[in-house]
C-alpha cells in the first residue's frame, strides 16, 4: 500500500459516533463504556428512538408507551416489552428468563419474591451473583452491537416503526417475519423494511440513501436509512482544484498544494481505477421463483391435484341464440332448446332485444311494463319472441354465464328497442327529453348494446312517471319514438369517442385491435355500473372482442383486463401500457394518459408480458436493467484523448519518484560529479513538483469522451456543481441537466449568439412549481411523493424526478420518440416484486450499456400506495 493511500484513508476516516444520552431517563448520564460493570441500556439514537440490534436478522426495536428501552434477553430472542405504570427499569429475575419490565408498587426496582420463609428481607435486597452475571453479559452484548452498527441504521430501525404507525399497520404486522430467496437460492428471513438486490453478492441489502442537507434536517418519514453525501473524488483532484480555484492559480495556496501533491505523487499511479462489468452498468441480480397467476403458455401454470391445468384463454363459447326467451303470445318464458325439440329445429325463432337500465326500471310494475313493451315490439315487427334481462337470464345457477353472452344475444336479435322511464315533459327534437337517454347511455353495459345493435333506427319506449301505471304504459305503447343510433353520441360526455366506436361497428373506419381496446376502455371507464365482479369493466369490453376468457370471481379489475388483453391480438397493449407515465401517481391502472402526451401506438415495446401475477402484477421478460447506487458515490473511470500535452504530463509525473530517489542517492554519496548530477535531478524534481497542479489538471481534468456507466441516486435536490465536485473531485462542467428525461426536467434555448435554435437542459429549480414540490416533499409522509436526483455517468446527465420510494433498478422496456422508456422501480423483497415508481426517457446508447435481466415480476402500483389505500 502506497503512502498516498494511507494518507487518503487517514484523511477520509469518519469519526466515531458520539455517546448519546439514554432515552426515557431523567437522570441524563451518558452511556457506560464497554468496561463498565453496570448494566447498560439499549443504544439510543439522537433522533427519535432507541436501537438495539439482536440476533437472527431481527433488528427492530419496539418501544413501550412509557418511553423505556428494551434490553436483550440472555437466553431467548423476543420483542415483547412491557413496563409498569411507574416508568422504572427492569431487573432480571433469578429463576426465569424474561424481557418484560416489571416494577413494584412503590416505584423501586423490582426484586424477585421468594416463597422460602427462611430467606430474610435483607438478603432479598442484595443483588445475587447470577443476576449480576446476566447484566454484565447483556452489557457486553449491547456494546459489541453498538460498535458493529452505524448510527444511521440505529435511527432508521426505530424510524421504520414510526412510519408503520403512521400507516396504521404496526399493530398487526410489526413482528411478522417474511422470507426471501435470492438468485443463488439462499434463503433470508426478516421483518419488513426497504432493501435492494446487491449486485456484488445478490443478497437483499438494507437500503441506505445519501441525502441533501435539507432532507436530513427535516427528517421526513421514510423506511430507509439516510446519510450525508461523501466526496468520492481522488485527493489528487481535490488538491489540484483547491490550488486552482475559480480556474486561476492561487498564489497563496499553490505552494501548500505542491507540498501535499509531493506526498501523493510518491504513488506512481495515484488515480488507478479498474473498469467494471466490461463497461456496462451495474447488473440487477434478480430471479422470480413464484408461479404466475396466469401464464401466457398454459404449461407454466401451477399443476392442480384435482383438475387439469387451467388455460389462459377461456372457453366462453359464442351462441347463435339465447338460452331463454319470452314468447309474445302469453308473455311466457321458455327454454329455447326444449322449445325447438318440441316444435322442430328448422323453425325460425326470431326475437326482439329490450334494452334498459336498472337505474330507471326496478319494481315489479316496471317488470310487467318491460314485458308489455317486448310483446308490443315483437308483434309490431312480426316476430314470435322477445328477450328482456329481468326474466331471460335463466335460473340463478346460469345467470352469471348468460350475462357474459348478452353480446351474442344482441347480435342474434332481429331488432333492439330501448325502454326508459322518468318524469318527462315537452318533446325535444321529436323525442322525449334527452336526460333519460343520457342516463341509459352512461351505463357500462348499455354501450356494447348500442354498438352491436343490428339496425340503425332504434325505437324508444318512454314510461312517464308523472302518470299512473296504466296511463303511462298506454301512452308508452301508443307513441314509441325512433332515433338513429348515430345521434346517440350527442347525449353523452364523450361524443367523439363513441362516434369512433360506431364507425368501427358499421365498418366505415376500422380500428386496429390496439386502438379498439384502448378507445373502448377509455369510453367504458367514464360510465357507471352496479359492480357484480371487480372485473366488470373488462367483461363488458369482452363482447366487442373475438376471444373471451372465462370470468373469475377472484380476478381483480387489472387481472381481468390483462387476461383479456393476452387472450386477444391486442398488439402488445400491456407491454405498451407499462411504459406510460400517468400524470398522477395515484391514477388507476386503466388510465391510458401519458405525461408526454404519447399514445399507446407511439410506444414500441422491447419486452413481452409472459404472464400475470398476484396483486396486480405482470411477469415481464426481455428487459434490460441496471442497479442504482444510493449509498455513496464511487470513483468513475474516465477516458479522454491522449494528446501531446497529456503525454508530456504523464512522462513528467512518472519521472518524479525515480528521479527524486536518484537525487537523494547521488547527493548522499557526495563524490564530485555525482553530486552535480544529483543536484540536476533534484532541480528537475522541484520544477516538476512546483508545476504539478498544472500537470495534473492537464492530465486528468480535461474533456471526457467515455466514462464508466453508473447510476447514482440522491434524495432531495443538490446543485449540479456540488454533485460534480463530490463525484469527480472538481467542478469542470462535465455534468448537465437532462432536457426531457423526467416530468420535472426543464429545457430552454441555448444562450449563444452563433448557435441558433439549439437547446439545453435547465436547472429544474428555475421553475417555481418544481421549487414548491421540493419544499412539499421535505415534510411528506411515507406514502407521499418525494424528490430524488439521478446521476448518469455514461451520458453525463443529471435528472430530478418524483417518486414515493427510492427506485433501486432501471428497467428499459420500450422506445418512443427517439428515446428509451425506462421504468424506475423500487423493490419489495417480501414478495420479490419490482414496483414502478416513475418512467424516464433516456438516450438510446444507455440502453445498450444495460445488462439483460431475467423475468421480472412488475407491479404498476407501489406497495406504499396500496398500504395507504388500505389504511
Amino acid at each position: 500500500m502506497g503512502l498516498s493511500n494511507i494518507l487518503c484513508k487517514l484523511l477520509t476516516r469518519k469519526p466515531e459516533p458520539p455517546k448519546v444520552r439514554q432515552r426515557g431517563s431523567n437522570r441524563g448520564e451518558a452511556l457506560p463504556s464497554t468496561k463498565s460493570k453496570k448494566p447498560t441500556r439499549a443504544i439510543a439514537s439522537s433522533h427519535t428512538g432507541a436501537y438495539d440490534p439482536i440476533e437472527k436478522n431481527l433488528d427492530r426495536t419496539v418501544k413501550d408507551s412509557h418511553g423505556g428501552d428494551w434490553q436483550p434477553d440472555r437466553h431467548k430472542t423476543t420483542y415483547s416489552h412491557q413496563s409498569d405504570n411507574h416508568g422504572g427499569d427492569w431487573q432480571p429475575d433469578r429463576y426465569k428468563t424474561t424481557s418484560r419490565d416489571q416494577r413494584n408498587d412503590h416505584g423501586g426496582d423490582y426484586r424477585p419474591k421468594f416463597t422460602n420463609n427462611n430467606y430474610s428481607a435483607a438478603q432479598a435486597q442484595q443483588p445475587n451473583q447470577t443476576s449480576r452475571d446476566k447484566r454484565q453479559t447483556n452489557s457486553r452484548r449491547v456494546n459489541r452491537s453498538r460498535r458493529r452498527h452505524h448510527h444511521v441504521e440505529a435511527w432508521d430501525a426505530h424510524h421504520a416503526v414510526k412510519v408503520d404507525e403512521e400507516a396504521g399497520l404496526v399493530s398487526r404486522k410489526r413482528n411478522q417475519l417474511f422470507h426471501h430467496r435470492d438468485i443463488l437460492r439462499r434463503p433470508y428471513s426478516g421483518l419488513r423494511d426497504t432493501r435492494f438486490l446487491n449486485p456484488k453478492d445478490g443478497k437483499p441489502t438494507k437500503l441506505i440513501v445519501q441525502s441533501s442537507e435539507e432532507v436530513l434536517a427535516n427528517r421526513s418519514s421514510a423506511d430507509w436509512g439516510r446519510k450525508s453525501t461523501d466526496n468520492a473524488g481522488p485527493w489528487i483532484f481535490r488538491v489540484t482544484h483547491w490550488a486552482t480555484a475559480d480556474g486561476r492559480p492561487s498564489v497563496v495556496l499553490w505552494l501548500p498544494a505542491c507540498a501535499v501533491l509531493t506526498v501523493l505523487l510518491l504513488n506512481p499511479f495515484p488515480v488507478t481505477v479498474n473498469t467494471r462489468n466490461n463497461g456496462f452498468y451495474e447488473p440487477v441480480p434478480y430471479k422470480d421463483w413464484q408461479y404466475p397467476y396466469d401464464a401466457r403458455n398454459r404449461h407454466e401454470n401451477p399443476p392442480s391435484k384435482n383438475a387439469p391445468t387451467r388455460p389462459l384463454i377461456g372457453q366462453i363459447e359464442r351462441v347463435s341464440e339465447p338460452a331463454y326467451l319470452c314468447l309474445a303470445e302469453g308473455m311466457k318464458v321458455i327454454n329455447v332448446q326444449q322449445w325447438r325439440e318440441a316444435n322442430g329445429k328448422g323453425v325460425a325463432l326470431e326475437y326482439i332485444m329490450v334494452s334498459y337500465t336498472s337505474e330507471q326500471l326496478t319494481s315489479d310494475d316496471d317488470r310487467y311494463s318491460l314485458h308489455a313493451i317486448g310483446k308490443h315490439a315483437a308483434e309490431a315487427a312480426g316476430v314470435k319472441a322477445y328477450w328482456v334481462g329481468c326474466s331471460c337470464l335463466g335460473p340463478p345457477a346460469e345467470v352469471e354465464e348468460n350475462v357474459w353472452r348478452i353480446s351474442d344475444v344482441i347480435k342474434g336479435a332481429f331488432k333492439m328497442v330501448i325502454a326508459v322511464a322518468g318524469s318527462v315533459g315537452v318533446k325535444e327534437m321529436g323525442i322525449w327529453p334527452t336526460e333519460l337517454l343520457r342516463q341509459w347511455g352512461n351505463r357500462v353495459w348499455t354501450l356494447p348494446e348500442l354498438l352491436l345493435s343490428p339496425e340503425r333506427d332504434i325505437e324508444i319506449y318512454t314510461l312517464n312517471r308523472s302518470l299512473d301505471q296504466a296511463q303511462q304504459l298506454k301512452q308508452c305503447l301508443e307513441s314509441p319514438d325512433q332515433i338513429n343510433r348515430r345521434d346517440f353520441p350527442r347525449f353523452g360526455e364523450d361524443p367523439t369517442i363513441v362516434g369512433q366506436l360506431l364507425d368501427h361497428s358499421e365498418g366505415s373506419v376500422i380500428l386496429s385491435p390496439l386502438e379498439l381496446i384502448a378507445t373502448a376502455l377509455k369510453c367504458l371507464e367514464r360510465r357507471h355500473t352496479t359492480q357484480h365482479l371487480p372485473g366488470d369493466l373488462s367483461y363488458s369490453l369482452m363482447g366487442l372482442l373475438r376471444q373471451r376468457p372465462n370470468a373469475r370471481r377472484d380476478d381483480s379489475g387489472f387481472q381481468a383486463f390483462a387476461r383479456l388483453s393476452l387472450a386477444n391480438d391486442s398488439n402488445m397493449l400491456l407491454e405498451r401500457l407499462i411504459c406510460l407515465l400517468p400524470p398522477s401517481p395515484y391514477a388507476p391502472w386503466h388510465s391510458f394518459q401519458d405525461h408526454w402526451d404519447a399514445s399507446l401506438w407511439d410506444v414500441y415495446p422491447r419486452t413481452q408480458v409472459c404472464g400475470i401475477g398476484e396483486n396486480d402484477t405482470v411477469i415481464l421478460d426481455g428487459a434490460r436493467a441496471a442497479t442504482i447506487r444510493w449509498k455513496s458515490f464511487k470513483k468513475v473511470v474516465l477516458r479522454g484523448n491522449f494528446t501531446v500535452k497529456r503525454q508530456i504530463a504523464v512522462l513528467a509525473l512518472l519521472f518524479v519518484s525515480p528521479s527524486f530517489l536518484m537525487a537523494i542517492i547521488l547527493l548522499a554519496v557526495g563524490a564530485g560529479p555525482l553530486t552535480a548530477i544529483g543536484g540536476v535531478f533534484l532541480a528537475l524534481c522541484l520544477i516538476i513538483l512546483l508545476s504539478s497542479p498544472w500537470l495534473i489538471k492537464r492530465l486528468y481534468l480535461g474533456k471526457v469522451w467515455n466514462a464508466q456507466p453508473w447510476f447514482f441516486g440522491i434524495e432531495g435536490y443538490i446543485p449540479i456543481h456540488e454533485i460534480e465536485k463530490n463525484l469527480f473531485g472538481a467542478d469542470q462542467g462535465r455534468l448537465s441537466w437532462s432536457t426531457t428525461t423526467s416530468s420535472l426536467s426543464r429545457h430552454n434555448i441555448l444562450n449563444h449568439k452563433n448557435l441558433i435554435n439549439y437547446y439545453e437542459g435547465q436547472d429544474p429549480t428555475t421553475d417555481p412549481e418544481v421549487n414548491a414540490l421540493i419544499q412539499k416533499a421535505l415534510s411528506s409522509t411515507n406514502s407521499q411523493e418525494k424528490i430524488f436526483t439521478l446521476v448518469d455517468t455514461f451520458t453525463m446527465s443529471v435528472t430530478l424526478f418524483a417518486a414515493v420510494k427510492p427506485p433501486v433498478a432501471v428497467l428499459a422496456c420500450g422506445e418512443e420518440g427517439g428515446m428509451q422508456r425506462a421504468l424506475l422501480c423500487s423493490y419489495d423483497w417480501t414478495n420479490n416484486t419490482m414496483y414502478r415508481e416513475t418512467v424516464l426517457r433516456m438516450e438510446t446508447p444507455a440502453y445498450w450499456r444495460m445488462s439483460p435481466v431475467r423475468r421480472v415480476r412488475l407491479g404498476l402500483q407501489t406497495r406504499a400506495r396500496m398500504d395507504s389505500e388500505k389504511a
